[in-house]
């Protein structure tokens, strides 16, 4: 390819991690399934490449976060038998007509937070059913959020809440049009060194779960295990796990980390221009870089506006010729310059901004303040992805 820019996405890696990760999982619990998340583009890999990967790989469960995603999912895989899979909308979905008709006639999930957002749901399909729209025998699968302390969406686990929920959960459940499947909820700090926060929030859910049970609500589906979940607390998985930034072969943290993993991003650049930079000379935008003596500098084609942040400068580097080579003041719009004066480069050349040791992402990304999640969603559209 000719581009300057090029995200290289390594599939067979992508399968390979899949493969790995649904091993340890059913090693410890043969029924627990993986649940791969591909929200945001599959975090910035591109859907249309890594989705048909990880159907091939034996994937049949994914969650996204919205309906356009999920549209977009089925739209890739054209599935014969769309009900017998699933594609879980983890936010949520304006309750309007569109988005409704699209949920019930295309099977698939949403999440459910609150009685009055489920009525919402099963008003506007019974509207449709008695428009003519929908038939009667359309309905909207739900799984339930619980907040378990992320405080985000959900409803309230707290102890003093939880009849409050088990009752809404009830009324929810008999509500027309809406059929519970699955239930679930997010760890908080599952990837943090210091477990009791994941240890109350499990407990908060079970408490939650086991009482609607009691109390004559079944869920086929629990789940609430993510990456760092998945990779660090085996007694906690439940019929699914949500395998995001691990599948993309990266770790949520040092306390969740898998070396097996395998990165399946590689984001590289050319080098565009090699100068000669002397002393007391400076660098780029605001001159906050002043060289302290001679040094070769490349102008490497890639800039804020590909998703390479402004923030990288901050002791970032990319790699030339396997070398780290230190950014030089502010990252522009569409260029950033680097020190190779220790390095064997010339122009044409190949850098790596994303490598395949995963190394070169993170010392971004602590140069940034950021995670390799972000990093890896900035990436702009108008670098192309290309599978290898």
């Amino acid at each position: 390819m000719n581009e300057k820019n090029i995200a290289e996405i390594d599939l067979s890696a992508l399968k390979q991690n899949f493969t790995h990760l649904r091993g340890r999982v059913r090693a410890v619990s043969a029924e627990t399934e993986p649940m791969c998340v591909v929200k945001a583009d599959a975090y910035g890999h591109s859907v249309a490449l890594c989705v048909p990967a990880l159907y091939e790989a034996g994937a049949r469960h994914f969650a996204v976060s919205s309906i356009e995603e999920a549209e977009q999912i089925y739209g890739i895989l054209d599935a014969a038998d769309r009900a017998a899979e699933t594609v879980l909308i983890l936010g949520y979905t304006p309750p309007e007509s569109e988005n409704v008709k699209a949920l019930a006639r295309e099977h698939i999930t949403q999440a459910v937070y609150s009685l009055e957002y489920a009525r919402a749901l099963s008003d506007m399909l019974c509207s449709l059913r008695a428009g003519g729209v929908l038939d009667d025998s359309d309905i909207v699968r739900c799984h339930i959020k619980l907040d378990s302390g992320m405080n985000r969406l959900g409803f309230d686990t707290h102890e003093a809440a939880a009849d409050e929920t088990v009752r809404e959960i009830r009324a929810l459940a008999s509500l027309p049009g809406l059929r519970i499947d699955g239930v679930f909820s997010h760890f908080a700090c599952a990837d943090e060194e210091d477990i009791a926060m994941t240890e109350a929030q499990f407990a908060r859910y079970r408490r939650v779960v086991d009482a609607c049970e009691a109390a004559g609500v079944h869920f086929d589906k629990k789940h609430i295990c993510n990456s760092a979940g998945a990779l660090r607390f085996p007694a906690m998985y439940q019929d699914f796990v949500r395998l995001g930034i691990v599948l993309y072969g990266l770790s949520p943290s040092p306390a969740a980390a898998d070396p097996a993993l395998i990165p399946v991003m590689r984001l590289k650049s050319r080098i565009a221009h090699i100068h000669t930079v002397h002393a007391g000379d400076c660098i780029s935008y605001g001159a906050e870089f002043r060289a302290s003596g001679e040094m070769r500098v490349a102008t490497i084609p890639i800039g804020y506006a590909d998703g390479f942040l402004r923030a990288y400068k901050n002791g970032g580097t990319v790699m030339v010729g396997g070398k780290a080579a230190k950014l030089l003041g502010r990252v522009c719009m569409d260029q950033c310059m680097v020190d190779v004066t220790d390095c064997d480069a010339k122009v044409g050349d190949y850098v790596y901004i994303f490598d395949a040791s995963g190394g070169n992402i993170e010392r971004l990304c602590r140069a940034a303040g950021t995670i390799n999640y972000e990093a890896l969603c900035l990436v702009s559209k108008r670098v192309p992805r290309v599978a290898l």
